[in-house]
């Protein structure tokens, strides 16, 4: 019997692992990337079969739908946690589904009501580091625990920040790599306490690519919201998305686009943010019309010709208005 971990590498999919795996402990094959690697089953199918065990954490269904129909189909069992589009959810009997694709929900949440509430300071980092800071006030009053908010928020903010890029080398560590270093530690407060290097790397790393994200270039400024542009290069491939984030709470009656150019090519990766307290159009009904997916508050799309930038303004604009 083999066991086989996929879990999205940002925040949401490292905490809910932490949270699971204190829960359960097994010895599993960590199968992640940055955080818009999502069709992780492609890598197992063919592998996990007969009496295997497979935990999927963070990463939509509806993108892993057939390699996750013939993982099922060769016999292994899976447990699937998740707040993307999930599509149809087949109906299998050796499929655990735990789905929520509303608005304002994390995997990480998710996790903390499956387990009852057994790990539920790393969900609120899962929480904060996926950018629902309501979702991660709600886990500390429902568990009655005194925690300190607001390092937990940086942690968590820290790890997703981690995440973001177009490949490994852009990141400071391979997600599996942070994942078993937090593992090594019982909570996240034992983490901040032992004031590690690894989290003075991140802290350092954030605090020198946010300069990068101070520079943007405005592309379009409308009643929709924002589009901006960042330079080509991994400083802003890290931290595009975090920059949607902080933007989107500043101002949540706005939508934002922070498009990064693709070195080499004439084209941008973009994150997509729709406005928090204003009811418009989602972010994933603007990235599914250029070939992205994502859920409703937070979508992107990974390559956006620049022969397409007037038609996607366009289309924020229709979207956010």
């Amino acid at each position: 019997m083999a066991d086989f971990d996929l879990f999205n590498g940002d925040a949401d999919g490292i905490f809910s692992l932490l949270q699971l795996r204190a829960r359960e402990p097994r010895d599993a094959e960590l199968v992640t990337g940055v955080k818009r690697d999502i069709r992780l089953f492609d890598r197992i199918a063919g592998q996990a079969g007969e009496g295997d065990r497979v935990s999927a954490l963070d990463i939509s269904m509806a993108r892993n739908m057939e390699a996750l129909t013939r993982v099922l189909n060769d016999g292994a069992d899976v447990f699937y946690c998740d707040h993307h589009l999930a599509g149809d959810v087949p109906e299998h009997p050796g499929l655990t589904a735990v789905l929520d694709g509303s608005k304002v929900m994390c995997t990480a949440f998710l996790i903390d009501t499956y387990l009852a509430g057994a790990h539920t300071d790393w969900a609120i980092c899962g929480a904060y580091g996926d950018n629902f800071p309501q979702l991660a006030e709600a886990l500390a009053v429902r568990s009655g625990l005194d925690l300190p908010m607001n390092k937990l928020r940086e942690l968590g903010e820290l790890v997703n920040y981690n995440a973001y890029g177009l490949e490994l080398a852009d990141l400071h560590f391979d997600p599996a790599k942070l994942y078993r270093t937090l593992s090594s530690y019982s909570g996240p407060i034992d983490f901040l306490d032992a004031d590690t290097e690894d989290f003075a790397t991140l802290k350092a790393g954030y605090a020198s690519d946010w300069d990068v994200a101070q520079n943007a270039r405005e592309a379009d400024v409308s009643d929709a919201g924002q589009v901006l542009v960042l330079p080509a290069g991994a400083a802003s491939n890290r931290i595009g998305g975090l920059f949607g984030n902080a933007l989107v709470d500043e101002e949540p009656q706005a939508a934002f686009a922070v498009l990064t150019e693709l070195s080499g090519e004439a084209a941008y990766r973009v994150s997509i943010r729709a406005p928090r307290s204003r009811k418009t159009g989602t972010a994933s009904d603007l990235a599914v019309q250029f070939g992205g997916g994502g859920r409703a508050a937070a979508a992107g799309i990974d390559a956006l010709p620049d022969a397409e930038l007037d038609h996607f303004i366009g289309a924020f604009r229709d979207v956010f208005a």
